[in-house]
């Protein structure tokens, strides 16, 4: 499913008008007529119900009054606030009043505001409809807007918006000043927007439907923003009946330290459960008895005094490497000097793909990258979360969740790499195209998650799929796999859980 931006959305609509001829008044009747649709869905049968229908002076408040005019003919009981006077509406909206109006319909002007009568009002409804600015939203709610909005979230009634909750921004998700409508279900119209996936304002969304309105669809063919979805499951690699290991790829991992031989585990036995063909463990010899005997190929490497890899690692790992297919490389090596030597060395002179986590990031700056020719680096992925990727940009964690996909976009096509940048939600990026996984909770906040993912990424990559497209649906089944493990419980969900949860997601 593709995912646009504010912009973008506004430029489909022209497209379709002014390119394709489907008039605005069309688009403004589909809409409408979809939103009472889910309104059906949602509520039930809508005679006699009690709706009250807050309507903006653009396209959005005239979407807002196609759908009062529909509720009539169901025998509800819609009621239309504008919050303008009515000569000060786009053409399209106010045509549509009108024709609310010459029907009989119920319309309040609440400009100026009188925001005792209104709140009463609204706390006697049965659902709100939210038309008020729909994408057209642009920086913090001032004035009318800002007071409606405290209002509708007060009253505690269904909330139902059109398009997008008033207050977030359609590109970010940003709730400007903090305040926003905050919705039961949001009717999504023509394509989902990113703001309706990024937080905050995710959570002011609520429930949400994407509503086919009449677009074209190839009109937005040149959008490269998805949101992953079940579909995408079968993009999976088959598994030939005469395969072997051989055939499903040799991943080698690079990972553990002293006191961090679980992040090796994880990420080595999550390649595994990705459906990889035969994994190597590269851990320092001092902790290789942290192991216990099972399908993963141990090799101890021979470390330093402080139980980390370093310069004595490098002529066994530079043998080692020889017959891989992937390079996993960074799950609990430490922050120590001498890992960033080991670290170096490998990427430097590996030429598959690879996926770099954790500890593996440290070394990323731009002298080191521009060291690195660009055929070997577009072979690489990225899994930093917020305050690493913080560190890669130079900007604060804050800001990189502000502004998640651009951020994540940006560094992608600075250093040409596939970048995965974990969080809510999670945002895999090349420089060109974008995924964005939705899937996955709160739960799945603790240690070793990351590991789990490198190793789901790194399976992907040794079955043959391309970084970016094996960084999507790693990140998308390991989000999944969270989901159903937290069906037994949220609170207390551990990696382990996660890496047991994901043979069902694939099969």
């Amino acid at each position: 499913m593709r995912v646009v931006t504010g912009a973008e959305m506004r430029a489909l609509d022209q497209k379709a008008i002014k390119e394709i001829g489907i008039g605005s008044l069309v688009l403004m009747e589909n809409a409408g007529t979809k939103v009472v649709q889910l309104l059906q869905e949602k509520f039930g049968p809508l005679q006699d119900k009690r709706i009250h229908i807050l309507v903006g002076p653009g396209n959005n408040g005239g979407d807002g009054l196609v759908a009062a005019r529909h509720l009539l003919n169901l025998k509800a009981r819609p009621k239309v606030y504008i919050t303008h006077e009515k000569d000060k509406c786009s053409a399209e909206c106010q045509v549509n009043l009108d024709i609310f109006q010459k029907l009989g319909g119920e319309i309040v002007t609440i400009h100026p505001l009188d925001a005792r009568r209104l709140r009463f009002s609204l706390s006697l409804t049965d659902i709100i409809l939210d038309a008020l600015l729909g994408t057209g939203a642009e920086g913090p709610l001032r004035g009318t807007f800002k007071d409606i909005a405290r209002i509708v979230n007060e009253v505690n009634r269904p909330v139902v918006a059109i398009d997008l909750p008033t207050g977030v921004d359609a590109t970010t998700g940003a709730v400007p000043g903090g305040i926003a409508v905050k919705a039961d279900y949001t009717a999504v119209l023509g394509f989902v927007k990113a703001g309706c996936l990024f937080y905050p304002g995710r959570s002011y969304v609520g429930e949400y439907e994407v509503l086919d309105i009449g677009i074209p669809h190839k009109l937005a063919d040149s959008i490269e923003r998805f949101l992953l979805e079940p579909v995408d499951l079968q993009r999976l690699p088959e598994r030939p009946a005469w395969g072997h290991k051989g055939t499903f790829g040799r991943t080698l991992v690079v990972a553990g330290s002293l006191g961090m031989a679980g992040a090796a585990a994880l990420c080595a036995q999550a390649v595994y459960r990705g459906g990889g063909g035969m994994v190597t463990l590269a851990v320092p010899q001092s902790i290789v008895d942290r192991f216990p005997p099972n399908e993963v190929i141990l090799k101890p490497i021979p470390d330093t005094p402080e139980g980390t890899l370093g310069s004595p690692s490098i002529d066994a790992l530079r043998e080692l490497v020889a017959g891989q297919d992937v390079l996993a490389i960074g799950p609990g090596l430490s922050s120590r000097p001498e890992v960033k030597l080991v670290v170096e060395y490998l990427l430097q002179n590996w030429h598959g793909p690879a996926v770099l986590d954790a500890d593996a990031l440290n070394v990323l700056t731009e002298e080191f990258m521009q060291s690195v020719p660009a055929q070997q680096r577009e072979r690489w992925v990225l899994t930093p979360h917020p305050g690493e990727m913080g560190r890669l940009m130079g900007i604060s964690p804050q800001k990189v969740n502000a502004q998640r996909g651009t951020i994540a976009q940006e560094l992608a096509a600075q250093w040409g790499v596939t970048v995965v940048l974990k969080g809510a939600p999670t945002v895999i990026s090349g420089s060109e195209r974008m995924y964005i996984s939705t899937a996955g909770n709160p739960g799945m906040g603790s240690a070793g998650m990351g590991d789990v993912l490198t190793g789901l990424i790194a399976a992907f990559l040794s079955q043959g799929m391309e970084p970016l497209e094996a960084a999507a649906l790693g990140a998308y089944v390991h989000g999944l796999a969270g989901d159903r493990a937290a069906q037994q419980g949220m609170r207390g969900l551990t990696a382990s859980d996660c890496l047991a949860a994901v043979r069902g997601i694939l099969d």
